[in-house]
């Protein structure tokens, strides 16, 4: 569902959010404008195409082609004649949806007006948007990041809740280790899974509220795969490996118990990953993830690191360091992706196909998308299981997704064979596209470098003219302070006094810092704030090229020990 969403800022913020369509000529609305006037902390949505406005409940408040028609009509009613406007000619409202926030996070409800949700908060009925008590908690420090990826957010979601990946796909991070407490050894450290179910409350017209669904997995926060492996290499006579980070060993304060690494599912989007003391006791350290669906084979990814931090860490650092964590298994995503959604349409097809011949059997794979197309073995998969079934179950209701699926399937496949072009490196991990250019930090910090690579060239360029113009005439720089004429007046005698005693030392400081060593210091300094503004710059754009994978892969081998 495309949508428009805005914020004025008076004495707090306020949103609100429209069908993105205006009711004349069903353009965008998001191709408008907020406009400045409106009452209170009101503005209205204007349309760019023929200036329709709207406020924040939809309803049309300026047709400006009927302004000077409605003045001429408001004269004749004082005048007592009927100036009633007829059914075509009554303005159209826009259609708006219930809007909220919480936790920095902006949330609709597509299936409630504002009207709607305004009456169910009066009934006490209205459910608000899920929350991770972290964040609310004092003390505790959050820091946000955005990124868009062409992956369908249930993959994405896989993804981030599954423990195993990260031993390998992120082992040159440096968290495979913290990745090895999220698994399960299948023997003594097991996954125990906790499932809550809540009933949702009625809607508007007696709509049903439907129930909502909370998953934790809970294991000892230990060493499994990283224990195991270290004792393969000193079984191997390798006891020392100054290269490996696998040989580093998670150890618990002496009698005190394993802390729990907990990953928390609220369905459909929220995801908290964190160790704990208990299932129930707050994380020194969690992170926070919402994944929102902005099309079939699309997603934008949110995140936070939040943590009991006195000093919060610069979010461009952040997302710095995140975009070289997520470009490391993001492209291998690109393959499951396919084949989940080629899966998922096929199923459509052949459920489609079943109910025209009206058969009440349905294929044993259209409820089974990924358990038909995965091979779970590992007993890290537990909760994997629980969470792609609730996908299968689920994903036939979310609205326009099947016509979506279809559209994209036979775009990309003539009958017999699935043809669909592989992308390149480049546009899956397109980072100034994905983040940089919806990221207002990221794009100071892009703006900032490239200042300070323009400044130190200017300045660099500068001083080497300097050097070349002194060393043709070393006293080219001094001979100008004296060239006055004898003063008239002690006055000026004063004013040229004083202008020869700073040009001197002006001179006299041009001289010192072009004298050899100061003049290369300065150069270097130049060269290496030039050459840190470029690495900086870099950190925003695409990086991650194939040379780059291949050199990254080879850290595997300093995590788990080759056969």
């Amino acid at each position: 569902m495309p949508l428009i969403t805005s914020k004025t800022q008076t004495e707090e913020e306020v949103f609100y959010a429209l069908l993105d369509s205006c009711p004349h000529k069903k353009v965008a609305l998001s191709e408008g404008r907020i406009t400045s006037g409106g009452c209170g902390s009101n503005k209205f949505i204007q349309c760019s195409y023929h200036g329709w406005a709207f406020d924040g409940n939809g309803k049309c408040v300026e047709i400006p082609q009927t302004v000077i028609a409605k003045r001429d009509n408001a004269k004749k009613s004082s005048a007592g004649v009927d100036s009633s406007l007829s059914p075509k000619q009554q303005r159209q409202d826009a259609t708006a949806v219930a809007i909220t926030q919480a936790q920095g996070m902006v949330w609709i409800h597509p299936a409630l007006t504002p009207l709607d949700a305004l009456a169910l908060e009066q009934e006490g009925n209205l459910v608000g948007p899920p929350r991770i008590p972290e964040i609310d908690m004092e003390g505790y420090k959050t820091t946000v990041a955005v990124r868009d990826f062409p992956i369908d957010w249930t993959v994405l979601m896989e993804n981030i809740m599954d423990p195993d990946h990260g031993y390998f796909a992120h082992s040159s991070s440096g968290t495979a280790l913290a990745f090895d407490w999220y698994a399960s050894d299948g023997t003594e450290n097991m996954i125990h899974i906790q499932e809550e179910f809540t009933e949702l409350p009625s809607g508007p017209s007696n709509r049903k509220g439907g129930v909502g669904w909370k998953i934790t997995s809970s294991v000892n926060a230990v060493d499994k795969l990283v224990k195991y492996n270290r004792e393969e290499r000193m079984k191997n006579g390798i006891t020392k490996d100054s290269n490996s980070r696998a040989l580093l060993v998670n150890k618990p304060k002496k009698n005190d118990p394993p802390k729990l690494a907990t990953t928390t599912f609220i369905a459909p989007s929220i995801i908290t990953l964190g160790r704990r003391t208990n299932i129930t006791s707050p994380s020194q350290f969690l992170t926070g993830f919402w994944i929102c669906p902005v099309g079939t084979g699309k997603s934008r990814f949110m995140s936070a690191a939040i943590s009991k931090s006195p000093i919060p860490i610069p979010r461009w650092l952040v997302h710095m360091n995140l975009n070289n964590f997520l470009d490391q298994d993001t492209y291998l995503l690109v393959g499951q992706n396919r084949a989940v959604l080629k899966k998922e349409a096929e199923c459509c097809i052949a459920q489609s196909s079943s109910n025209k011949m009206n058969s009440s059997v349905t294929s044993s794979n259209s409820a089974n998308v990924r358990k038909s197309t995965y091979v779970y073995r590992s007993p890290s998969e537990r909760m994997g299981v629980r969470i792609g079934q609730f996908f299968d179950a689920t994903l036939s209701r979310v609205p326009n997704r099947k016509e979506a699926l279809l559209s994209w399937y036979n775009r990309n496949s003539n009958g017999y064979r699935f043809f669909e072009e592989w992308p390149s490196r480049e546009v899956t991990l397109d980072r100034f596209r994905q983040h940089t250019s919806v990221c207002p930090d990221s794009l100071d910090v892009v703006r900032n470098c490239e200042s300070v690579m323009k400044t130190s060239k200017f300045i660099g360029a500068a001083f080497i003219f300097l050097k070349i113009m002194s060393r043709s005439s070393p006293f080219s720089l001094l001979q100008d302070s004296f060239s006055y004429v004898f003063p008239t007046s002690i006055y000026a005698a004063k004013q040229i006094l004083i202008q020869v005693i700073a040009k001197i030392m002006m001179n006299r400081l041009v001289l010192s810092l072009l004298s050899r060593n100061t003049f290369y210091a300065i150069l270097s300094l130049l060269a290496l704030s030039h050459w840190i503004a470029y690495r900086v710059k870099r950190e925003f754009f695409f990086k991650f090229d194939d040379a780059l994978h291949r050199k990254d892969v080879k850290h595997i081998a300093k995590n788990w020990v080759d056969l």
